[in-house]
């Protein structure tokens, strides 16, 4: 669970960082939102090195570009979610779009819809920061946005049956951060009445509206013809552009535990990013993971050099 930023009550420089999250939110035309990437692309080749530009690209690369999501079938085993399930089965989460109380799965109180584990927990649940940090995953994500991305959230949620959507994530919406990706995975079976994610292909070649929206089904359906609805068992994982429209649907018979990493070129402006210790963080890039995991104590932490090009995912 990444935290945001506040106006009020914050300091200067959140302040500012918020002032220029709104500022890239005015700019919605696609021809400039294009140069701006191409420039921050040159400038993150200028101050880190060129070896960070995407060299080759897979064909999932090229489904994303043209349909906006691609669907990568089951990265994690059984066994793996299974054991993920077992680990955080006792820690707390977060009903922090709701009451903002604590409490785990055992004791989820009735009217809970949405919890979210604090990124101490994220970060540090087996096979997390393995999939993250999977070649063939920095291979998308740096393929499809340009460069060796870094990740700029994590987030374990679960979403629990109820009456009603609980929040905008579960009503069609776009997310606004420029250049980025999300990843997700199911860490429960999903089905058609379990909460599935939907993406409406080809959204994300719109030209961004200036303020964030929700969009009804119903308009959905009229505009686009409907939207992709992602099932799969356990271990399910589907990466999306987040400029196109999706939202993560209401369970209506079982919870689902669902994992999100988001990549971006750019740290995104509108978090209040906490970096969290994490005994293995040496054998992960500190380019891409900076963010998310904190200096091992008594370094300084050195920023590093973006990994060079690695391999493409397979067909």
């Amino acid at each position: 669970m990444q935290k945001y930023l506040s106006l009020s009550g914050g300091s200067r420089h959140a302040r500012l960082k918020l002032l220029g999250y709104y500022a890239q939110r005015v700019c919605t035309s696609r021809r400039l939102r294009r140069v701006t990437t191409r420039a921050v692309i040159a400038g993150l080749g200028a101050l880190h090195g060129q070896a960070g530009r995407a060299r080759t690209l897979s064909p999932a690369v090229e489904t994303m570009r043209a349909q906006g999501h691609v669907q990568l079938g089951r990265l994690l085993s059984a066994a793996q979610c299974a054991e993920m399930l077992a680990w955080l089965r006792q820690r707390p989460m977060i009903a922090a779009r709701g009451s903002g109380h604590a409490f785990t799965l055992d004791d989820a109180p009735a009217d809970a819809r949405i919890g979210d584990f604090p990124l101490e927990t994220v970060v540090n649940c087996p096979h997390v920061l393995d999939l993250a940090n999977h070649p063939d995953m920095l291979a998308l994500a740096g393929g499809y946005l340009g460069y060796t991305p870094i990740i700029t959230l994590m987030g374990l949620r679960w979403s629990f049956p109820g009456a009603g959507a609980d929040a905008d994530v579960q009503h069609f919406h776009r997310d606004v951060e420029p250049g980025s990706i999300k990843l997700f995975a199911y860490l429960t079976d999903v089905d058609a009445d379990s909460g599935p994610h939907h993406y409406v292909a080809r959204s994300h070649l719109d030209r961004m509206p200036l303020r964030m929206q929700r969009y009804a089904d119903r308009e959905v359906a009229r505009r686009y013809g409907g939207s992709v609805a992602i099932t799969g068992p356990a271990g399910t994982a589907f990466a999306i552009d987040v400029k196109g429209i999706h939202k993560g649907a209401p369970p209506v018979t079982r919870a689902r535990l669902m994992l999100v990493i988001q990549y971006s070129l750019l740290p995104c402006l509108m978090y209040d990013y906490a970096p969290v210790p994490y005994r293995g963080r040496a054998r992960f890039s500190t380019y891409t993971n900076r963010l998310m995991v904190a200096p091992e104590e008594g370094r300084a932490g050195r920023l590093g050099a973006p990994d060079d090009t690695v391999a493409p995912l397979p067909d």
